[in-house]
């Protein structure tokens, strides 16, 4: 499983301008084959924080999302609203396990 996770610093005002557009790729993505779980968030304790957290089955379908036209909106979304900074991570996941058992 590969795991997508980070963050995203948006321009003051960004996170808010870009909701409807996080829901349409959020179900867009979800549809997309390979895709185990996407999802966005907002930091709580820092305004204009997107949270990024997403789950693939496999390389090969993580690098088939970004091909998408979707995904090419939304990257010119965020470009309009400005992205200062950013640290997200792909992660290879081995063993999975549940927290509570």
């Amino acid at each position: 499983m590969i795991i997508v996770s980070g963050k995203a610093k948006l321009k003051s005002g960004g996170l808010q301008k870009v909701q409807q557009d996080m829901e349409t790729v959020i179900a867009a993505t979800r549809a997309e084959a390979g895709c185990i779980d996407y999802s966005y968030g907002a930091d709580v304790t820092e305004p204009d924080t997107l949270v990024v957290l997403e789950y693939w089955e496999s390389w090969d379908a993580l690098h088939a999302h970004t091909t998408q036209p979707h995904m090419g909106a939304w990257m010119a979304k965020l470009g309009e609203v400005g992205v200062i900074g950013q640290s997200i991570r792909f992660i290879e996941a081995g063993e999975e396990r549940n927290l509570m058992g």
